[in-house]
C-alpha cells in the first residue's frame, strides 16, 4: 500500500510552485475584474480554487509549499489554473532552475539598509503584476534572517471573500493570521473590548500580546495589499492603522514598535480602478518601484541558467521584451526545457499561438477588451512609431498595468512583444 501511495504521489517543483503561486495570482485578478464588471463585491480566493479543483485546502497549501500530494489531485490543480502538469512537476526534459536571482542594484542594499538602520522602518515595493516582487521579497528576507532577525509573511490572497466584508471581521483575521504564524495561540476573545474602536483593539492585540515577547526586529511583510486597496470600506481605516503604527515607532514610544518592520507589497496594477486620486500609503515610509533589468542583469541570469549566449543573443531578446523580470524568466525557462529551440525560432514564435506567453497576453487582451475605452487607447499607442498622448486616466491605467512606458511625448509600448502581439488583436 504504501509502494503505491508513493508511486501516486508528486511533488511541485520550485519552478512550479512558483508557476501555480502566479496562476492563483492570475485567477484572482481574472475574477476580480468579472466581478468588478458586475458590480460585485467579491473577489476569486484560494478557497475557490480548492472547491473548483475538489481538493482540500490542506492539499492545495501541500503543494504550493513544495510536499507530496497525489497526482489526481495535482492534475485538478494544473487544470482548474489551466496550466499542464508536467511542467510543474516532471523533469525529465531537463531540470528546471530555481532559486535564480539577479540583483537591481541599487534597490536590494537600500532595501536592506532601511530595514536594518531604521527602528519602525516602513517600505513599500511596488509594481506590475509579474515583475518580480515577490522574488525581491525573498531575497531580502534571506538577507534579514542572517541577521537573526525574525520575519513574517502575510499575503491577502490567502483571506477569503468574508474577511473584508467589515473592518472588525478583517483586523481580527490579520491578528489571527500573524499570530499563527509566529505560533502564539489566539487570545481575541479575552483581549478584544468592544468599547474601543476596531484600530485601538488592533494596535492593543500587537502592543500587549503579539509583539511583547519580540526583544529582536520582527519584519512583517503583507503581500497583495493591492487586494485590500480594492475595498475602500476597509482598506482606509487598514492604512490609517499601518500610518500609526509608523509614526508612533518614529515618536519614540517603546521597543515595541521599533523593533516592528513593515514590507507593504502591492501591484499597481489595481491603480487603474481606483480614483485616480486616491493614493494608498502615500508618503508613508520608504516607497521603492522595482524596475525592469538592464542588459548586463539578464546576461548574468542568462549564465545562471548555463545557457552560452554572446553579448548579441541576449540583446536580441532584450529588443522583443525588454527587461521585463517574468517575460526574462519564462524565455529562459522554456529554452532551458527545450534546447533543440533555437533562440530565432522562440524569437519568431513569440506572439503565435504556440507560444510560452500565450496565456499571459491572452489574460491581458481579455481584461483589455473588457474596457473599450482602454482598448482603444492602448490600440492607438501600439499602432504608432512614436510615443503618443492619449487621455490620462487611461494613460495612468496602462502604465500601472505596465503595458506602457511614459516619455516625454507620451506613452509607448514598453516593449515590442507588446506591441506586436496587440496591433494584431485589439
Amino acid at each position: 500500500m504504501s509502494k503505491k501511495r508513493k508511486t501516486d504521489s508528486v511533488r511541485a517543483t520550485p519552478q512550479g510552485i512558483r508557476l501555480v503561486r502566479d496562476s492563483i495570482r492570475d485567477s484572482v485578478l481574472r475574477e476580480r475584474q468579472k466581478r468588478r464588471e458586475k458590480n460585485y463585491a467579491q473577489t476569486y480566493t484560494k478557497e475557490d480554487l480548492a472547491h473548483d479543483a475538489r481538493v482540500s485546502i490542506d492539499t492545495l497549501d501541500r503543494f504550493q509549499g513544495g510536499s507530496n500530494v497525489r497526482r489526481d489531485s495535482a492534475e485538478a490543480i494544473a487544470e482548474v489554473l489551466k496550466l499542464e502538469l508536467a511542467d510543474l512537476i516532471d523533469p525529465s526534459r531537463g531540470q528546471r532552475p530555481s532559486n535564480f536571482y539577479v540583483e537591481r542594484s541599487p534597490f536590494e542594499s537600500e532595501c536592506y539598509e532601511t530595514i536594518s538602520s531604521q527602528p519602525g522602518a516602513l517600505i513599500r515595493i511596488k509594481a506590475p503584476h509579474r515583475t518580480g516582487k515577490t522574488w525581491f521579497v525573498e531575497q531580502l528576507l534571506h538577507q534579514v534572517k542572517e541577521e537573526r532577525y525574525q520575519s513574517v509573511t502575510l499575503s491577502f490572497c490567502d483571506a477569503d471573500r468574508t474577511v473584508f466584508t467589515d473592518l472588525q471581521t478583517f483586523l481580527k483575521w490579520f491578528c489571527t493570521s500573524v499570530g499563527d504564524s509566529l505560533e502564539l495561540p489566539s487570545q481575541l476573545e479575552e483581549k478584544w473590548q468592544n468599547d474601543l474602536g476596531n484600530n485601538s483593539n488592533c494596535t492593543n492585540y500587537f502592543e500587549t500580546y503579539l509583539l511583547a515577547g519580540i526583544n529582536t526586529p520582527l519584519v512583517l511583510v503583507l503581500d497583495d495589499v493591492d487586494l485590500v486597496f480594492e475595498k475602500r470600506e476597509v482598506a482606509d481605516d487598514f492604512c490609517r492603522l499601518l500610518r500609526g503604527w509608523y509614526d508612533g515607532a518614529r515618536r519614540v514610544r517603546g521597543d515595541t514598535w521599533r523593533n516592528l518592520r513593515l514590507v507593504i507589497v502591492h501591484s499597481t496594477d489595481i491603480y487603474g480602478a481606483l480614483d485616480i486620486n486616491y493614493s494608498p500609503l502615500a508618503n508613508v515610509g520608504v516607497e521603492f518601484p522595482l524596475r525592469n533589468f538592464y542588459l548586463k542583469e539578464v546576461q548574468e541570469l542568462v549564465q545562471q541558467y548555463k545557457l552560452h549566449w554572446q553579448t548579441d543573443q541576449a540583446e536580441q531578446i532584450m529588443s522583443l521584451i525588454g527587461g521585463n523580470p517574468y517575460l526574462i524568466h519564462e524565455a529562459l525557462d522554456y529554452l532551458t526545457l527545450h534546447p533543440e529551440m533555437t533562440l530565432e525560432n522562440f524569437l519568431q514564435n513569440a506572439v503565435t499561438e504556440v507560444s510560452p506567453y500565450r496565456n499571459y497576453l491572452g489574460e491581458l487582451l481579455s481584461t483589455l477588451r473588457q474596457n473599450s475605452n482602454l482598448a482603444v487607447a492602448f490600440k492607438d499607442i501600439v499602432n504608432s512609431a512614436t510615443p503618443i498622448r492619449v487621455e490620462p486616466a487611461y494613460m495612468f491605467q496602462l502604465h500601472s498595468m505596465g503595458l506602457v512606458e511614459i516619455e516625454a511625448g507620451g506613452a509607448a509600448p514598453s516593449c515590442e512583444l507588446y506591441r506586436q502581439y496587440f496591433r494584431d488583436r485589439l
